[in-house]
């Protein structure tokens, strides 16, 4: 069959492009009766903030704190932590660049390690290598939805005395060995922002192991009432200031937040009804890798969906392959976030943004952590279907895939 790419028709009439969040009944009803009411901002752990916190906490059995962002609630567990000027915290490179930035304000030293191949999540054996006498803590991101290696991370942390972070903003209701992520490390932060399965169009939580923990996070970002109700030790004292920043979740993003979190795991097995099936298709064209589940470990929102490519898939240059499966009408393109030792933040000698101060991050060259590089170049991004109606589309993707795996000789001959 000719690609439509190259004249042919494409196998989709219609382009699929891939939409979230989908708002039901419930989100409009749950901000429309807080606009109705004018409950618009809150001082303490009240309203909706409240209900929200309420849930998690049940859910992780931890003290929870709703703020503004995912990247808050980072910057407020490494804030509460300690991590500071002369500090070295090891972070994965295959992330977002939330996971690791906040670090930036601290003025702890930013150690990028490599990543597992099957996973592309932080490998503790590169941890390992790369702990010291300056380092203090670990960060783990559960990358697309897909568990770290919690034991072996566990061991690493516990061995040298340093703290662990787990970043869950891609792993909503994800597990390792039946235990749900966010409930492993010192602190855990989770990102409520519109693409996620649990959104509030921007929000995010922080969980958090002990209470002093969880105070010094609300000194940060909160005071006066919220401060005073939160803290019980010696912290309170600093209640009437708080510590100088403003991380309070509106209402609304509240509101919305908690309906969705009713709604994840409906919308989780929902996702993996469909991603399931689609693997199992893919993997039966060859040089096709879906995303590995390891055992042991369920995806829970499974954030993403990266497909890799080898073997014949390699030939043609990427583009032209991404180019190829949108004109069969596919909704798919290179992931968005590179390797962070890539960036302009992590490969140049000086960063001006920095006045009176260096940037606090070991310098990069491409090649240093190269499995994060070949997961890289080899990955596509592939839309997250999950509702009974994308039936169809699971198919129709798949067929694609089958349409230009047989025409990939047709593009080697194209970009000659």
């Amino acid at each position: 069959m000719t690609l439509a790419l190259l004249g042919g028709s494409p196998s989709l009439r219609d382009p699929h492009h891939f939409s979230w969040p989908r708002m039901t009944p419930a989100h409009v009803a749950a901000v429309t009766g807080l606009v109705e009411q004018a409950e618009l901002s809150y001082y303490g752990r009240e309203g909706q903030v409240a209900v929200l916190e309420d849930e998690w906490s049940r859910r992780l059995g931890r003290p929870t704190l709703a703020v503004t962002s995912g990247t808050a609630a980072l910057h407020s567990a490494f804030f509460a932590l300690g991590a500071g000027p002369g500090d070295e915290v090891i972070c994965p490179t295959n992330t977002f660049l939330a996971t690791v930035m906040p670090l930036a304000q601290t003025g702890a030293r930013i150690v990028l390690a490599d990543v597992e191949e099957d996973t592309g999540n932080i490998d503790p054996r590169h941890v390992e290598q790369l702990v010291n006498e300056r380092t203090v803590g670990v960060v783990a991101t559960h990358l697309w939805g897909h568990p770290c290696s919690m034991d072996l991370l566990q061991a690493v942390v516990e061995r040298h005395g340093l703290w662990l972070v787990e970043d869950c903003s891609h792993a909503h209701g994800s597990t390792f060995r039946g235990q749900e992520v966010g409930t492993f490390g010192d602190a855990a932060a989770f990102s409520f922002q519109s693409a996620k399965l649990v959104f509030a169009g921007q929000g995010g939580l922080l969980a958090s192991r002990e209470a002093v923990t969880h105070e010094r996070a609300v000194l940060l970002g909160h005071f006066r009432v919220r401060a005073a109700q939160d803290c019980r030790s010696d912290l309170a004292r600093y209640a009437s200031t708080g510590f100088g920043l403003n991380y309070r979740m509106h209402p609304l993003a509240a509101a919305l937040a908690h309906v969705s979190t009713l709604q994840m795991d409906e919308l989780i097995a929902m996702r993996h009804e469909r991603l399931s099936r689609l693997s199992q298709l893919l993997g039966q064209i060859p040089g096709l890798v879906p995303p590995v589940t390891r055992d042991q470990c369920t995806r829970g929102a499974f954030y993403g969906y990266k497909l890799r490519l080898q073997g014949r898939w390699l030939l043609p240059p990427r583009d032209l392959v991404v180019d190829a499966l949108r004109a069969e009408g596919l909704d798919v393109g290179r992931p968005g976030s590179a390797p962070l030792h890539t960036t302009a933040f992590f490969t140049d000698d000086d960063v001006p943004v920095f006045i009176n101060r260096e940037a606090s991050h070991a310098r990069y060259r491409p090649g240093e952590l190269p499995v994060s590089e070949r997961i890289w170049d080899e990955s596509l991004s592939l839309p997250t279907l999950t509702f009974p109606e994308d039936e169809s589309l699971v198919d129709a993707y798949a067929a694609a895939f089958a349409k230009v795996y047989g025409e990939l000789g047709a593009l080697v001959a194209k970009s000659a």
